[in-house]
């Protein structure tokens, strides 16, 4: 169990008939940057796809002639093996030089070595931990896609305001902070907790009472502050995720929509160039057609002259002269009849040739003047068609707009209210302990498990987050304190996820980066790769979706280099910390320096359009 290091090389997408869609990553900083729509979001998904993920990969046009993905990667030891996938979902195949292809289930099984989370366990020395999945202290089988979670963060869990360990789903909090654990200390959550002895069992209960009513107290006082409808919660959190999943399909229908438009737009726009330069092609064909006619006409005449004094030559040299007039007596004749013949004849036959070619001549003029008016219809049908197209992605565009408005309004609210369940659920557990702790009596043999972190550990991580923000230049004294309450950050006094959403996302990256690290130091498990899905929201354009304007934290944190020293930083961390990071902002000028970027143009005829 250690450290181990790994890192991703290649994610290819590929088709039956040999057709790939490859994204390749450097073994340190890698940037995957572009416009929206290009499919980075689409890369990310595909990642967590063949880290075992469940959730179907985006049914868009583009993926349409694929039909299975592999990721290569770099193991322990510089080990090389290849995993397989159908886009379908199901099995994975694991290929590596030198050995049988293998099949690994996708779902975790603790009893068998043929899944792919317990490979992937295996090579990290992690097979076979526990951890608690409630406060009950229930046992469960550590799973590789627990890790996942913390090694890859979407776009939007990564602007959230749940802790950077949590999912915001409330049955599974204690099971993702026992994660955090196991990978700060390496202590899973098998251990035993010595037995209590009754007297400091009963001075324990009565502090332990005491504690609790205080923490109940605070969470009513939260909650009459701010939820004084918290009866409603439930219904709110149910209808709101209804709707953010009908937001969510609108967008996908409508990025489909404009996608479509936007194909046929360019393919007009092309054809309409193509059938303009041929008509330009014609007319030049027509003035060179009409310059051989004359040629052929001055050939015709000068040989028929000729053809017409051979005829009269050929008449005799006995008679007038029918050219000059001179009298027999007069002329002398230094040819010989036969070969004025020939000459005439030679005449004669040129003169039919030249017909017949002016004859094909002028067919061939017909049917290039026919091609030039068919050429004038079709490219006046095709301005037509385009003219509809682009009335068309006018009236595209500004639904899905409104559509990411309200998305950017919705999440908030949602956040709110599961954070108002979460203290009603809080209290209710909190009320049930103290019922609990209450009626409880001193143990004759209870053993209960020695679960969550210490103090001590949770300093040492927060110290390794706030050397991480001064690294970057974070605004503030960069004191930062691990809350073994919300499992969060707080930040020179303030709780991260008070913040707006382009500082939450990169206190979150800071906090994900510095987890990395703290391993790698400590030689604690952590795969050694990070996948961080817009962690510089903060330098969006404020002014590209209206009622998206920068907090005043995210406009401070906007006006200092932090960008250009978080690149920096990725690049120059070290050996064994691999850092995946997709982005929409533009990258500082000298980032090809320390990272390998790769581009998402979003034109066919600039580089790479995106990744189909």
């Amino acid at each position: 169990m250690t450290y181990a290091g790994w890192h991703i090389d290649l994610l290819s997408i590929e088709g039956k008939d040999g057709k790939k869609a490859q994204l390749a990553f450097a073994p340190a900083l890698s940037l995957i940057y572009g416009a929206s729509n290009t499919g980075k979001s689409f890369a990310v998904k595909a990642l967590d796809f063949m880290l075992g993920g469940s959730q179907e990969l985006p049914n868009i046009k583009e993926r349409q002639p694929y039909d299975r993905l592999s990721m290569g990667m770099t193991l322990t030891n510089s080990r090389k093996v290849r995993l397989e996938r159908a886009l379908a979902g199901g099995s994975f195949t694991l290929r590596e030089d030198g050995r049988e292809a293998a099949t690994l289930a996708p779902r975790h099984d603790a009893d068998s070595v043929n899944n792919l989370s317990n490979f992937l366990l295996r090579e990290m020395g992690s097979v076979g931990k526990k951890i608690a999945l409630d406060a009950a202290g229930t046992h469960g089988n550590l799973s590789f896609r627990d890790i996942a979670r913390v090694v890859l963060t979407d776009e939007l869990s990564i602007q959230s305001e749940t802790s950077p360990i949590e999912s915001g789903d409330r049955g599974a909090a204690t099971r993702e902070r026992s994660v955090l654990k196991f990978l700060l200390t390496g202590d899973d959550d098998s251990a035993i907790v010595p037995l209590v002895k009754p007297k400091d069992f009963r001075t324990g209960r009565i502090a332990q009472t005491k504690i609790l009513e205080e923490m109940i107290e605070q969470i009513n006082g939260e909650l009459a502050s701010n939820y004084p409808d918290h009866d409603g919660l439930e219904k709110q959190s149910e209808d709101l995720d209804a709707l953010l999943q009908r937001i969510e399909n609108e967008m996908a229908d409508a990025r489909s929509s404009v996608r479509s438009l936007l194909d046929d737009k360019r393919r007009l726009t092309s054809e309409i160039a193509a059938a303009e330069r041929r008509t330009v092609d014609i007319g030049l064909s027509l003035n060179s057609f009409e310059q051989l006619q004359e040629v052929y006409d001055s050939d015709v005449a000068r040989l028929e002259s000729i053809e017409e004094a051979g005829f009269l030559l050929g008449l005799g040299g006995k008679k007038t002269c029918p050219v000059c007039g001179a009298p027999p007596e007069s002329q002398e004749h230094t040819h010989g009849l036969v070969e004025i013949e020939s000459l005439r004849v030679a005449a004669e036959v040129e003169i039919q040739k030249i017909r017949q070619q002016r004859k094909e001549l002028v067919k061939t003029v017909n049917d290039t003047e026919g091609e030039a008016i068919r050429l004038a219809e079709s490219i006046k049908g095709m301005r037509t068609v385009l003219k509809t197209v682009e009335v068309k992605l006018e009236e595209a565009t500004p639904d899905f707009d409104a559509q990411q408005r309200k998305l950017a309004e919705v999440i908030p609210i949602r956040d709110r209210v599961r954070h108002g369940l979460d203290l009603l659920e809080r209290r209710g557990d909190l009320e049930k302990q103290k019922m609990r702790i209450a009626a409880s009596k001193p143990p004759k043999r209870e053993k209960a498990m020695q679960s969550g972190l210490t103090t001590q550990t949770a300093k040492e991580f927060a110290d390794v987050v706030s050397d991480v923000l001064f690294n970057w230049g974070f605004p503030g004294q960069n004191h930062v304190v691990f809350d073994l309450a919300t499992y969060d950050l707080i930040i020179d006094g303030k709780e991260r996820r008070h913040n707006g959403k382009g500082v939450r996302a990169i206190t979150h990256a800071a906090f994900k980066i510095a987890l990395l690290l703290y391993c790698r130091e400590r030689k604690l498990p952590h795969p050694g790769f990070l996948v961080l899905d817009t962690p510089l929201l903060t330098y969006r354009d404020p002014f590209k979706k209206p009622g998206d304007k920068l907090t005043a934290d995210e406009q401070e944190l906007r006006n200092t280099d932090l960008k250009e020293r978080f690149f920096e930083h990725l690049g120059h961390i070290g050996t064994d910390a691999q850092f995946m990071i997709f982005e929409n902002v533009d990258p500082p000028s000298k980032v090809n320096e320390y990272a390998t970027v790769e581009t998402f143009s979003n034109d066919p005829n600039i580089g790479r359009q995106g990744l189909l």
